[in-house]
């Protein structure tokens, strides 16, 4: 998809999970793609070379303790072309993306750099890279989407989701979204995405917070400090969505309590709260959420706070919904926002970022790259649980 590519509607699952095929294949495989790829010696993978045959050969390289499912391996093995079932050319995408992924994961993966620590996109590695080469990076990511915004696709939106992060990032996206209502843009009900994410220690969060959330514990936190800060909300009560009175223990509500790596996550990453957001008239006009974790041990990410948020709010086929980010993070989130609430139910999902002129983000061959990673991941996401819609009669059968 081009960065200024439309959402098309369609009324069943199974549409939308062909127009996921076509969205992907768009993208992934699209000239940029190609001379990126090439740029560090690999080849994009074509229709009559697949290079991958099975999902789970050598997995290593998918993130932290990501599993494929099981069925991926038969239907790649085996397309079937009956109703329900996955055409040969979708299978063959499919192949190609894993073959993508696996490059990716190999050239542009800066969080993993050096050992098996999880790191946060902040303590990532920096690469010996010519100028020649970051002038490129730069060139082609900005083709890929992740540098030049682009305006809202509509006037008017009935939900817009501003996106959780560290240091900054929530207080300038949220001004960003205070900056699109005074340009006239009408952003509906507002819903700040966040999570129990501690702050991080090095480099150092809770001194770059201090400015909007003093006090600050969490991603939480800072959501609802940048709410107020750009907006004027004012929280009322902190609800635990899960039933729990609070996160020193493990919420036995957890949905994700029997998964591998259930053991060893801090108790505060399984539980689920909102707080509702009150204007200057005592009027709820949102809220704030903070997401339990769906791949313990580690903190909650984009995914889980979309999907937290779809099971509190009910999206409906068609409806228009606004996710505000910053740019390098668009195709990543993109396509995640088109996997929990375009593929599932319909909504119309636009996803809209402020460029490196707000200072959020650096704008580094380094960063482009492995947010390019993020956004090939979340695209293969997308392909699975697209592909799992049109198949999972049949192989289960």
């Amino acid at each position: 998809m081009e960065k200024d590519g439309k959402t098309p509607r369609s009324r069943t699952v199974a549409d939308r999970a062909v127009e996921a095929f076509a969205l992907v294949e768009g993208w992934l495989f699209s000239q940029p793609m190609a001379d990126l790829l090439d740029a560090f010696g690999e080849r994009l993978p074509t229709v009559d070379a697949p290079s991958v045959s099975s999902a789970h050969d050598n997995a290593d390289w998918l993130h932290l303790n990501e599993e494929l499912p099981e069925w991926l391996d038969k239907a790649l093995s085996e397309p079937r072309s009956d109703a329900g079932g996955l055409s040969p050319e979708s299978a063959d995408l499919l192949r190609r993306t894993l073959a993508v992924e696996r490059m990716a994961a190999a050239d542009f993966n800066f969080r993993a750099a050096g050992d098996d620590r999880y790191k946060e996109r902040s303590q990532a590695a920096v690469a010996d890279f010519d100028a020649a080469l970051r002038d490129r990076v730069l060139e082609l990511t900005d083709r890929l989407g992740l540098v030049s915004p682009a305006p809202t696709r509509s006037r008017r939106y009935e939900k817009t989701l501003v996106l959780g992060g560290g240091y900054r990032s929530p207080l300038l996206r949220a001004r960003y979204a205070a900056q699109l209502q005074a340009d006239g843009i009408d952003l509906g009900e507002l819903s700040f995405l966040g999570s129990p994410r501690f702050m991080i220690e090095e480099p150092a969060e809770r001194p770059v917070v201090e400015e909007y959330a003093p006090g600050a514990n969490d991603e939480f936190d800072l959501m609802v400090g940048a709410a107020r800060a750009a907006f004027g909300l004012v929280p009322a009560s902190v609800e635990f969505l899960c039933g729990c009175s609070s996160t020193d223990v493990v919420c036995p509500s957890w949905r994700h309590g029997r998964s591998a790596g259930a053991e060893d996550t801090p108790p505060a990453y399984t539980h689920e709260r909102r707080v509702g957001l009150l204007d200057e008239a005592g009027q709820t006009v949102g809220s704030a959420f903070s997401a339990s974790t769906g791949r313990p041990p580690y903190r909650p990410d984009t995914s889980d706070t979309f999907g937290l948020w779809a099971r509190c709010s009910e999206p409906q086929p068609g409806q228009a919904i606004l996710v505000v980010t910053t740019q390098v993070f668009v195709p990543f989130q993109m396509f995640d926002g088109i996997r929990r609430l375009y593929l599932p139910f319909g909504s119309d999902v636009d996803t809209v970022g402020f460029g490196a002129e707000w200072g959020d983000r650096p704008q580094t061959a380094e960063y482009l790259l492995q947010e390019t990673l993020s956004a090939i991941r979340s695209a293969r996401r997308l392909l699975v649980d697209a592909a799992e819609a049109l198949t999972r009669p049949v192989w289960a059968a």
